[in-house]
């Protein structure tokens, strides 16, 4: 992926945070007993996946 790309992932994963965040969004999933909210779940793992993009992004920086 460009760098241009990795930047553009990284603002969405970072605006979905803060909507799951401030509770604009919310994450469920469907499980046999019915339907599971999976927010804070979710928040760690796009947490998770910024982090290792800004690695990404910090090793790679003349992809600018």
């Amino acid at each position: 992926a460009t760098r241009c790309h990795t930047l553009e992932e990284r603002q969405q994963m970072q605006k979905q945070v803060e909507w799951m965040k401030s509770g604009k969004a919310k994450f469920s999933t469907l499980s046999p007993t019915g339907w599971v909210d999976t927010t804070l779940s979710d928040i760690a793992l796009y947490e998770q996946k910024i982090a290792e993009l800004d690695a990404l992004i910090a090793r790679h920086p003349e992809a600018n």
